[in-house]
């Protein structure tokens, strides 16, 4: 039999037969893997993958979900929460199948998810450089930023990162005892500093961390004391004093202290006994209203400039144990003086009459703290904080004069609740060497101070009056 060729061309060898075989993709939405349908599937591939095994848990499914189907089949998931309270939406867990898996099909099951982020909320992951999944290179590529790195996982965002400062600032305090040298905290603090000393070489202040107070240490054996070299002097030693040899307030402490204890509605700090500027300067970039009173004039002028970016901070020339602010308050802050430890002098070289720390008795300094008090609790709206930053120093037989337990039973006197004891851990390394001396005669140098959180109000109370936090 004769062949005939056809005149039809032959097209077969250039059609794309892929998309015969091409894997249909399907995404499912489930308002809550509860109910939907596919609990066992996600518990199955959750305990299978380990690291999403906390999705099995029922506690776990309540949450929302995309279900990824090939081909009609369970694949995989993607857990996620809003959180329409806190107002963020909540990145949990995630599984493909690993026969399935493909970075590209990956990546379009979080935009899948993104989608129902239809409020705009800061979209919140937790990812780990070890997971397959949830990568923190995978979630940079999709528009996610690292706010905080800890313990081996890196905290991401998408959306404003001033959003989850709260989150950040949780995360490095999270327990009463707050590591201040851990990398986190130092990083934040030195990013306050830095803003600090640029407000004050805006307005002609010199060192605005610790301005008008250099040279106040009493001793010459205290932890501001310190011996270098001077790299101008090539071999030759100098001495040379931290912050001039006076204590400076931790502004990422205040930032803490602000953010966590001003109620909802809450915009008022007032702070008696007002010493240095990271306070009122904190208070006023997170938009609050700041009143301070301080006995030194030169420590008020010196504040108000520093802070003059900001129309509502301000201090006030004044004696503290006897000044009543204007109006009333929703977050009362202190960090007064330690009996004995700085001298505070005003512009003639003299400490001010009435100024605390030059009382002859410590039972003298006690009572017009107290008095300060006083006016500052009577200032203070019901359901809010007060807050004290405190230390307790020693007598010149070396006994504590207990100004910290004696605080908070003048607050349990007043009808406050002591609610917070935080333990605030400074850096060891002068208590060391300062060990080295005083163990002989069994005295254990002192690395931490007291921040002792007062309520006034009803307990109960705190939960209809502060903002969660969200998910940590």
């Amino acid at each position: 039999m004769k062949n005939v060729e056809s005149n039809t061309p032959r097209i077969f060898s250039h059609f794309d037969q892929t998309a015969l075989f091409k894997d249909e993709i399907e995404w499912v939405y489930a308002e809550s893997v509860i109910g939907s349908g596919y609990e066992e599937d996600v518990s199955r591939l959750a305990i299978a993958d380990v690291i999403a095994k906390r999705a099995a848990r029922k506690n776990m499914q309540i949450h929302s979900a995309i279900i990824l189907k090939v081909n009609g089949e369970f694949a995989g998931f993607f857990t996620f929460q809003v959180n329409h309270v806190s107002k963020e939406f909540c990145f949990l867990q995630s599984v493909i199948e690993p026969s399935r898996f493909t970075d590209e099909l990956y990546d379009q099951m979080v935009r899948e998810v993104i989608s129902k982020n239809t409020e705009n909320y800061p979209a919140l992951i937790t990812t780990d450089p070890k997971s397959k999944f949830e990568t923190p290179a995978r979630f940079e590529r999709l528009g996610f930023q690292t706010y905080l790195k800890m313990s081996g996982y890196c905290y991401m965002v998408k959306g404003d990162i001033a959003a989850v400062r709260m989150k950040f600032l949780a995360h490095i305090t999270m327990t009463n005892v707050w590591n201040t040298v851990k990398g986190d905290w130092l990083r934040a603090k030195s990013e306050w500093r830095t803003r600090i000393d640029e407000a004050g070489e805006r307005v002609g202040v010199l060192n605005p961390a610790f301005a008008t107070r250099e040279g106040c240490w009493q001793g010459t054996q205290g932890m501001a004391n310190v011996v270098t070299k001077d790299p101008t002097k090539a071999g030759k030693e100098e001495g040379r004093a931290h912050n001039g040899n006076a204590s400076v307030l931790d502004p990422v402490a205040c930032e803490v202290i602000a953010r966590f204890f001003m109620p909802t509605n809450g915009k008022r700090v007032y702070n008696p006994f007002g010493g240095g500027v990271q306070m009122g300067y904190v208070a006023g970039a997170c938009g609050y209203e700041y009143v301070a009173s301080e006995i030194r004039q030169n420590q008020v002028d010196a504040n108000n400039l520093i802070c003059s970016e900001f129309d509502n901070v301000k201090w006030i020339q004044s004696d503290s144990a006897t000044f009543k602010p204007e109006g009333m308050f929703d977050l009362v802050f202190t960090c007064p003086p330690y009996y004995k430890v700085e001298t505070y002098l005003d512009y003639d070289g003299k400490p001010p009459a009435g100024e605390i720390n030059s009382c002859p008795t410590y039972e003298e300094f006690r009572e017009l703290l107290f008095n300060g008090y006083r006016k500052a609790i009577e200032s203070l709206n019901e359901n809010c904080f007060f807050v004290v930053m405190t230390g307790d120093s020693r007598d010149k037989n070396g006994a504590y004069y207990c100004s910290e337990s004696e605080t908070e039973l003048f607050f349990k006197e007043h009808g406050l609740s002591i609610y917070n004891k935080i333990v605030y851990l400074e850096c060891e390394f002068t208590r060391l060497a300062h060990a080295k001396k005083t163990l002989h005669v069994r005295k254990f140098p002192k690395r931490e101070q007291k921040i002792i959180v007062a309520y006034k109000g009803k307990i109960a109370d705190i939960k209809k009056h502060f903002a969660p936090i969200g998910r940590l």
